[in-house]
């Protein structure tokens, strides 16, 4: 018996415990991506959808947690030490991980979702283990889920936006960036896809050349693929960043 235990708690117990909760955590969201791709809509199939999000939100840092505790049994006094330095060293990344987990959980903040914070108000664009980013007509800002429940913050009601997508535009025989810019700004501005209550960003540090990258905010999601091909017919090249 105490063999037993003394072969768990070893590396090797460490390593098949990390490979089941990857294994776990992955097969959870296989399901919950099967669920949210599903056509068919119902109350159960919704509920199951809600239930399933909730338990991804919590199994990833209690099986940190559950692995971090295995780690230490190996060798309680030395990986303790090393574990709590590493606690000292991230405190601030945990702090917004911990504070992640408790803004999601509180509230379905999802990509789309409008919200004001701290004198920010904007669209939700993409989310993080640490913080979520927001475009907003100035621009994009990134905001950690710590300052989020710091600082307060409201989800707004009205229509939530499909997407923000990120784009590469390129057109041969444009010289100047500046130019290259105005000239496609005046075609956005006659495209029915985009959201004008977000104008869209042109991305200076990207851009060089006969090369614009921009953000915009659309309507819906189907809408990419007509603006896309918009572009293409009046002669530019367009391809999704992110």
């Amino acid at each position: 018996m105490e063999a037993l235990t003394i072969y768990r708690v070893s590396w090797l117990g460490l390593l098949v415990l990390g490979l089941g909760l990857l294994a776990c955590y992955f097969l959870l969201r296989l399901v919950y991506r099967l669920l949210a791709g599903a056509s068919v809509s119902s109350r159960l199939l919704a509920l199951l959808r809600r239930l399933l999000r909730s338990a991804l939100l919590l199994y990833e840092p209690l099986a940190i947690l559950a692995w971090s505790a295995f780690f230490v049994f190996i060798n309680p006094s030395l990986h303790s030490l090393l574990l709590g330095v590493l606690v000292l060293g991230g405190y601030a990344h945990i702090r917004s991980y911990v504070s992640g987990r408790l803004v999601r959980l509180g509230h379905a903040i999802s990509p789309g979702k409008k919200l004001r914070t701290s004198g920010v108000q904007g669209v939700v664009s993409r989310l993080g283990n640490l913080g979520l980013y927001l475009q907003a007509d100035n621009g994009r800002h990134y905001l950690s889920y710590f300052q989020l429940l710091t600082d307060g913050y409201t989800l707004l009601s009205g229509e939530d936006v499909s997407g923000v997508y990120h784009l590469s535009v390129e057109k041969e025989g444009e010289d100047t960036t500046d130019g290259f810019a105005l000239n496609l700004m005046d075609i956005l501005a006659t495209a029915p896809y985009l959201d004008w209550n977000h104008k869209p960003e042109w991305i200076t540090e990207s851009s060089s050349g006969n090369r614009l990258e921009f953000r915009v905010v659309l309507k819906q999601d189907g809408h990419l693929w007509e603006l896309m091909q918009l572009l293409e017919e009046l002669g530019f090249s367009c391809k999704i960043i992110k």
